[in-house]
């Protein structure tokens, strides 16, 4: 692609430089557990440690009371803590932060950034291990959902450090071990719905993985049960109450909630009801469109790429940073289309391009008008659609050989 340019490409690591750069700088100024523009350091990793400070303090029944939730950050950060962070996983995600609650909490935080850090290398190693490491880690960093998964204190890199071992698995044949893997995936159930659409066309395979994935998501509710038995009954009662309209909760930020439902409800803020309705259309859409794709396509790989895609799009909860997974994808088809690594590079710099504008230009418009149009969704629908056309020329290509 010719507008791709060395010279413009280097935009890309002047803007990532700047992001961590900045926000580097912003820790350092800051005081009292808050950066310099007064949010709490890491911001959403202190729902996390407090759900670790909680359990360890005894107040495991009351993981989902947002009451005592609020006391426990403000015992950590102080009475100035500026706003609530909500823990809205699984009780078994908690007992992962029990062990960093011993440390101070901006330890601790570094120390998960490092291993988050640890993990997107590791993911990389095992996808592009032909590739140049620092090379590949570099493009990376400079993708906004990876900066926000660390600089949110989020589980983004955990997510696809997760979904490439569901991948090797998968890809090696040893599908009730993928099921497995993917089962550690449900502090964040809502990421698998594009595997659990692949594994219902993949026959005898897709059956041993789902059993994998029961079997696994059975354990950890026995383990939830065991260590965690009020808050695993609190949580079951939180998730029906909260999950289903969890968009119209106050102050929620709607601009960093890149799935179907949060374009049509910041494109249509007065009529949520028939937001929904229109992104439940336009996710039957994309079903329909990826089904008759794997129809058509046996390429393992492209099917697994298409269904971390097709996660991303059916999703009702994919904040910005749960993006990064899309890194899997873009691994998995530069391998599977060697000979369309240049289309390939369009369609990552186009997302890559419309999830570092996105926030900036939904809250731009949104002060204007009200309204906006969160550019990610409709990106990744142009990139899918692109994957089906390359895809098809390469098969088509492949018979005109034979």
């Amino acid at each position: 692609m010719r507008w791709l340019t060395p010279a413009r490409l280097r935009y890309a690591w002047i803007a990532g430089a700047a992001l961590w750069g900045g926000w580097l700088l912003s820790l350092l100024l800051g005081q009292n557990h808050l950066d310099r523009t007064g949010q709490v350091i890491g911001t959403d990793y202190l729902q996390f440690y407090a759900a670790g400070w909680m359990i360890r303090h005894g107040q495991a029944a009351r993981l989902y009371d947002p009451e005592a939730q609020l006391a426990a950050e403000r015992m950590i950060i102080g009475p100035h803590l500026p706003s609530y962070h909500a823990f809205l996983n699984p009780p078994f995600f908690a007992l992962l932060f029990v062990p960093f609650s011993l440390l101070p909490y901006e330890l601790s935080f570094a120390l998960w950034s490092l291993l988050q850090l640890l993990l997107l290398a590791l993911s990389l190693r095992a996808l592009r291990s032909g590739h140049p490491f620092w090379k590949s880690m570099g493009w990376a960093l400079t993708f906004l959902p990876v900066f926000a998964s660390v600089s949110f204190g989020q589980n983004g890199l955990l997510s696809l450090a997760l979904l490439t071992g569901v991948w090797r698995l998968w890809r090696k044949g040893h599908d009730l071990a993928a099921g497995g893997a993917a089962g550690l995936l449900l502090y964040k159930p809502h990421l698998l719905l594009g595997l659990l659409a692949l594994w219902m066309v993949e026959g005898p395979r897709g059956r041993r993985a789902f059993l994998g994935f029961l079997l696994m998501g059975a354990a950890l509710f026995v383990l939830s049960l065991a260590v965690l038995p009020e808050a695993t009954w609190a949580y079951l009662s939180f998730a029906g109450a909260v999950y289903p309209d969890l968009p119209s909760w106050k102050a929620f930020p709607l601009w960093h909630l890149h799935s179907l439902r949060g374009f049509w409800r910041l494109l249509l803020p007065w009529w949520p009801r028939l937001a929904d309705l229109l992104a439940a259309l336009a996710a039957l859409v994309g079903v329909i469109a990826v089904f008759r794709f794997w129809r058509s396509h046996r390429d393992p790989g492209l099917r697994f790429a298409l269904a971390v895609a097709l996660t991303l799009w059916l999703t009702p909860h994919a904040m910005i940073y749960d993006w990064a997974i899309l890194i899997l994808p873009a691994a998995i088809l530069e391998e599977a289309l060697p000979s369309k690594r240049e289309e390939q590079r369009a369609i990552f710099a186009g997302i890559w391009l419309a999830a570092f504008l996105s926030a900036p230009l939904v809250l731009a418009a949104r002060a204007a008008a009200g309204i906006a149009l969160m550019p990610t969704l409709p990106t990744l629908a142009w990139g899918g659609w692109r994957v089906f056309q390359m895809a098809g020329l390469e098969i088509e290509r492949g018979r005109n050989r034979i």
